[in-house]
């Protein structure tokens, strides 16, 4: 395979690949920093390990200093220590935990977007269990007020839609690395894994924020055309 330019110059890249490529759990030494690498599916998770820890048992608390995706070797979450034992120059920069976070949350984003705009129906029969109700109490002098607030802010009709955007904080939902190795192994069961645990307990506020803003839609086109 083609590896990735990283590998391929950094110093200690023979060793490093011979080590990856070793299925076994186990400790090395590069550049008297002593690592530990652990398999989880496709993906190697390496410690940076106190020298004087060399027993699995006897571990306090290694150092995550980088994730690799075996499919593609793609490095994530990449410490000092791990740039500085196998030698990879300082100006290659790899995506954080962060990084993914954020584009799981996207991906999340965009499928209950497509969802709602492709089987809204659908999605008020499967989720119907909801604790709270799917339809907002509309109270007339607010919607006709917020009409005419957006309309004095050149907001028009058809630009005004409810776009609802996942996050894992919103939520309260921890980005675990359990959950962080997860979303890497299976991408797009991780994702569709979110966003049915999301529509399951926010449907019913996605529901009525969405039909409200239809209602002052419907508001802002009668106020329009009455100043026609």
């Amino acid at each position: 395979m083609q590896y990735p330019d990283w590998l391929m110059k950094a110093k200690e890249s023979k060793k490093l690949l011979q080590w990856i490529q070793d299925p076994v759990h186990s400790f090395k030494m590069f550049h008297g920093r002593l690592l530990l690498k652990c398999q989880e599916e496709d993906c190697i998770v390496f410690y940076a390990v106190d020298s004087k820890e060399k027993d699995c048992l006897q571990l306090k608390e290694p150092k995550l200093c980088g994730v690799l995706y075996l499919p593609d070797y793609f490095l994530y979450e990449v410490d000092t220590a791990f740039y500085e034992a196998v030698g990879i120059p300082a100006d290659f920069i790899f995506p954080t935990r962060e990084n993914l976070k954020k584009e799981v949350e996207g991906r999340v984003t965009h499928l209950v977007k497509n969802l709602i705009d492709t089987k809204w129906d659908k999605l008020l029969l499967k989720y119907q269990n909801q604790r709270d109700s799917l339809f907002p109490n509309i109270n007339r002098t607010q919607v006709q007020e917020t009409s005419k607030r957006y309309l004095k802010a050149k907001i028009k009709p058809e630009e005004l839609f409810y776009s609802p955007k996942f996050s894992f904080a919103k939520m309260q939902v921890e980005y675990t690395d359990v959950m962080f190795l997860y979303c890497l192994n299976h991408h797009e069961n991780a994702v569709q894994m979110i966003a049915d645990k999301w529509l399951k307990e926010s449907l019913w506020e996605i529901s009525q924020k969405r039909i409200y803003l239809g209602c002052v839609r419907e508001e802002m086109e009668e106020l329009q055309k009455k100043a026609a």
